[in-house]
């Protein structure tokens, strides 16, 4: 059976390929978490077809019958929704259990806080556990159990809402801390504008996107309010957490709560600042926030965590873009930086930035949201889908992909890509950051593309120069990709390069791109693109990297460009470091 052989093929493997529902560990993600053996993955096999779905890393997908062929659609999701208990029960030992916490009865009963009893896979057995609802528009949605051992459970397939989400209010404050006994705590100190996730803190880097599920459903509520106080825990997940919630929801808007340590006391969360300190030290904590670095003047301890963590190998790492060693000495990825990528037209630069796109998505977890007027949102599907595959998508010398392998690489593609289209309309680069600006918080976006710059709208005052233009749309980009931890990829066109001499056409540099000499002086890296047609082969040119060791070193790497494939294979030691000379330029050279 063929669509058998597809799952096989996806790293699929089952006991047995009966009919039925079955459970297996998903190749995904089951080998970077660290239950292994979970086994996260749903498959139902039918007389005809093949389904599957990880309920970890959420990866869907499909093989056979002729619905699913048919149609690349995404299947509507749907959400259990939890019966209401009508008379729940608050005993006085539950009660007791809040105020030995802090937390009130008149609190307690408020959030609607009951006990009940619940089977806990943890402990496989059933056992008295207190009850959380997630309540959200006068729907219950979710109810979340804690046992006396801190084992904890949800409601199966809840739809993902916050903790308390009708406190988020347009324009008003709103706090995130890190579980429901920090936003009782809050509550209790008299501060009602506080939520939280219902799955905590990631004890480490994950490339998951469920944890923060919710903040997608509450988007635009989100979008609309006010500053951001993040009271996460003062431990490594819940700075962790903080850190994520900050790039999401926007630096530039985010300010963080810290609670009281000294020699004699440390505490660690909003609920045992209440239980040691009280009501107003835990309100104080909110008033004495400070904002997000990002602006401003700074001595060096607001900086002093970041660089220890820094050296200690615990912020934000370069990242290889998956296309070879030799590249890797070229060019890293660092999150945050702004990229510029030119060449001359038809030399391949979109097609190899695309490429890197994917592989950063299968080897990172990575998610882009892509600006492409000039390919059309379309056809960068179709590319995106092409380099996946590795077989054309189009009819030609080469077998062709086939209707099963375009919607499991649509499907893939869909998980990872979100595209800004303008339809009919110019846009600034200011609509797209804004674009891009909810993708981050809708899609957990880790980097941009947006390619060409000179499809964005050029209008400028009547005074200013083109290069002043340049020099604050790359700004823009810059506090973009700082405040959002996103990394931003601008495809730039060089000017008409001249070649009196004729030949074989001079390789650009980052001076040559049309408008100004920002786009070398400011970028992070500067990449060139460029195909020799004799040797029949592409050259990827890092010729600027600021951040070098650690990003790489400036220099020249070859790939060939593979047409049954639709890949760059890169060329194994190719990598060739360029001198300590100025950055050569084509004009002047011709």
């Amino acid at each position: 059976m063929d669509f058998l052989e597809t799952a096989r093929t996806e790293g699929i493997r089952l006991r047995s390929w009966a009919q039925g529902n079955h459970k297996a560990t998903c190749p995904r993600c089951s080998a970077n978490r660290r239950k292994k053996t979970d086994p996260c993955l749903s498959v139902t096999v039918f007389a005809d077809r093949v389904r599957w779905n990880c309920h970890h890393c959420q990866w869907t997908g499909g093989a056979g019958g002729e619905d699913f062929r048919r149609s690349p659609n995404r299947e509507v999701r749907m959400f259990n929704r939890p019966v209401r208990i009508d008379k729940p029960e608050r005993p006085d030992k539950m009660l007791a259990w809040f105020a030995g916490r802090g937390i009130s009865a008149a609190t307690v009963e408020h959030m609607g806080i009951y006990l009940t009893r619940q089977w806990f896979p943890q402990i496989e057995a059933e056992a008295n556990c207190i009850a959380f609802p997630y309540e959200w528009a006068g729907t219950l949605r979710n109810v979340k159990y804690r046992d006396n051992e801190k084992n904890f459970r949800q409601e199966k397939n809840p739809e993902p809402v916050l903790y308390n989400a009708d406190a988020i209010k347009p324009g008003e404050d709103l706090i995130f801390v890190e579980g429901e006994m920090d936003v009782l705590a809050f509550i209790e100190a008299g501060l009602s504008n506080v939520v939280s996730l219902p799955n905590g803190a990631p004890d480490r880097p994950e490339q998951s996107d469920r944890r923060y599920e919710p903040l997608a459903t509450h988007a635009e509520a989100l979008e609309a309010a006010g500053r951001i106080f993040i009271a996460t825990d003062m431990d490594g997940p819940g700075e962790l957490l903080a850190q994520e919630l900050a790039r999401r929801l926007g630096k530039d808007r985010c300010w963080r709560v810290t609670f009281p340590a000294d020699d004699a006391t440390t505490t660690k969360d909003a609920n045992e600042c209440l239980m040691q300190f009280g009501k107003d030290v835990l309100r104080a904590r909110v008033e004495n926030a400070q904002p997000w670095p990002i602006d401003g003047l700074y001595g060096v301890d607001e900086f002093s965590d970041a660089v220890l963590a820094t050296y200690r190998g615990e912020g934000p790492k370069p990242l290889t873009v998956g296309m070879g060693r030799d590249m890797d000495q070229a060019f890293k990825v660092l999150p945050g930086q702004f990229v510029v990528v030119t060449g001359i037209p038809n030399h391949g630069k979109s097609r190899w930035l695309d490429q890197a796109a994917v592989s950063m998505s299968e080897l990172h977890g990575w998610r882009w949201a892509v600006f492409s007027p000039e390919t059309g949102s379309e056809n960068h599907i179709i590319d995106l889908c092409e380099i996946k595959t590795g077989l054309p998508f189009h009819d030609g010398p080469t077998m062709r992909m086939d209707e099963e392998q375009l919607h499991t690489a649509m499907q893939w593609t869909r998980e990872r890509f979100v595209f800004i289209d303008s339809g009919e309309h110019t846009p600034s680069i200011d609509w797209v950051l804004e674009k891009a600006r909810a993708a981050v918080l809708r899609n957990g976006i880790n980097a941009l593309i947006v390619d060409p710059y000179n499809e964005l709208e050029a209008g400028r005052p009547e005074r200013m120069t083109e290069t002043e233009f340049v020099s604050q749309l790359i700004s823009k980009c810059k506090r973009f990709a700082k405040v959002h931890g996103v990394t931003v990829f601008m495809v730039a066109h060089p000017t008409k390069i001249s070649n009196p001499a004729g030949g074989k056409e001079p390789i650009p540099g980052l001076y040559d791109i049309a408008g100004s000499a920002h786009w070398r002086n400011k970028a992070d890296a500067g990449l060139v693109v460029y195909r020799d047609y004799e040797e029949r082969c592409t050259m990827v040119i890092s010729r600027k990297i600021r951040r070098q060791p650690i990003c790489g070193h400036p220099g020249a790497v070859k790939f060939w460009f593979m047409t049954a494939t639709r890949r760059f294979d890169p060329a194994a030691g190719s990598y060739q470091a360029l001198g300590e000379k100025a950055e050569p330029n084509a004009r002047r050279a011709a």
